[in-house]
């Protein structure tokens, strides 16, 4: 079975029926649900995903209020359909390492984080946004010049 890393955005977009790719995130995860991918989501993916869910966006409202978004975390934690990976101090270290390798700064760091985590835990794909992306564990200038991300088909039918 392909293991599979879903980003925050995999999540929220799959939840949101107005996001612009919302049909092909809710594929992924019909995907993780009908047994064709095992997915992990991280301490770090289960807090992007509530703040998503409870923050105002140009002038609207949160989509959910805080109650709403415990039950809908709630649910998503107890389905069982994703390992939830810890963060690790050994995470923070490896994303500090390569932020500096690579001159990631501010908030690109978490995405960092996230690579961290999958190569710490063995994972060999990130499912961000539409597409599953390899990750090398010694990125090159030639793979990308942000992370070690390598494209791969395992999305496409």
């Amino acid at each position: 079975m392909n293991r599979v890393f879903l980003d925050t955005n995999v999540l929220v977009s799959s939840m949101d029926t107005t996001r612009k790719f919302h049909e092909e995130a809710l594929g992924l995860v019909t995907k993780v649900k009908g047994g064709g991918l095992e997915a992990f989501i991280s301490t770090q993916v289960v807090g992007e995903l509530y703040v998503s869910l409870t923050r105002s966006y140009g002038g609207s409202e949160a989509p959910l209020n805080p109650a709403a978004a415990e039950e809908e975390l709630d649910a998503l934690l107890g389905s069982g359909l994703f390992t939830i990976l810890p963060v690790t101090s050994g995470a923070i270290s490896r994303a500090v390492t390569l932020s500096a390798q690579k001159g990631i700064r501010g908030v690109k760091f978490w995405d960092t984080v996230i690579v961290a985590t999958m190569l710490e835990s063995g994972i060999p794909a990130l499912g961000k946004g539409l597409r599953i992306e390899g990750v090398k564990t010694k990125p090159t200038k030639r793979t990308m010049p942000f992370l070690p991300f390598l494209a791969s088909t395992l999305c496409q039918p």
